[in-house]
């Protein structure tokens, strides 16, 4: 039984329990509370995975991938300073930005110079492109189509760069042959460090496509009720 008092009247009066019972399942000021997931609420989970979280899962992938691309340029880079340094020896002068590094530092240093700063661009444009990949893997939103994007990107200016360079290799032993300069040796370096340029391109591609499966089955683990 439940007492309550009337302020005006200054009387005392009883609710029967029967009748509080009745008006609390009746009234809609006494709703009945459900458990959070019944009412479909969103967990408290975070539907996406920070950045820390991220460079946790690939980043080993994303550094493997900036060093072999690294290594691939290096290697065909050796035949074509070999070809270039023995076409100065025979007199042959390079055109465009190489001959003027040339012409300003002497051969042997201007060609230094040259493959140098031709290096650091590779370098900074192919830093550009991880770092692509790692902001389209942070994105909250369609961050697959992103992802392939970014990797289509990277594979193709690392194919185009490399590709560019082993025609431009290719281009002086020719000019070699036309001075009568034998370019024996110079074709197997080309061909066996090409050959590892290649290995390397393609262990780029494979750890690419990893790092992506690895990615998406840490994103779809993540469940959103």
């Amino acid at each position: 039984m439940l007492l309550f008092r009337h302020d005006q009247g200054r009387s005392l009066g009883y609710i029967s329990p029967r009748i509080c019972d009745n008006n609390k399942e009746s009234s809609p000021r006494f709703p009945l509370e459900r458990h959070p997931l019944e009412l479909g609420t969103k967990s408290s989970l975070p539907d996406y995975m920070s950045l820390r979280d991220l460079l946790k899962v690939n980043s080993r992938e994303h550094l493997a991938i900036y060093a072999l691309a690294t290594l691939a340029n290096l290697l065909l880079s050796i035949p074509q300073y070999l070809a270039v340094n023995t076409a100065l020896g025979l007199g042959v002068n390079p055109k465009g930005a190489t001959a003027s590094l040339i012409a300003q530092y002497g051969s042997s240093n201007g060609l230094v110079l040259d493959f140098l700063r031709s290096g650091l661009i590779f370098q900074g444009v192919m830093a550009v492109l991880v770092i692509g990949l790692v902001g389209a893997a942070s994105s909250r939103r369609s961050w697959k189509w992103q992802y392939r994007l970014t990797g289509v990107l990277v594979s193709t200016y690392l194919a185009y760069h490399l590709g560019g360079k082993f025609l431009n290799a290719l281009g002086w032993i020719g000019v070699l042959e036309t001075s009568g300069a034998n370019v024996s040796n110079v074709y197997g370096d080309l061909f066996w460090f090409g050959l590892g340029t290649t290995i390397c391109y393609l262990l780029a591609i494979l750890v690419l496509r990893s790092s992506y499966g690895k990615l998406a089955e840490e994103k779809d683990a993540i469940v959103v009720p």
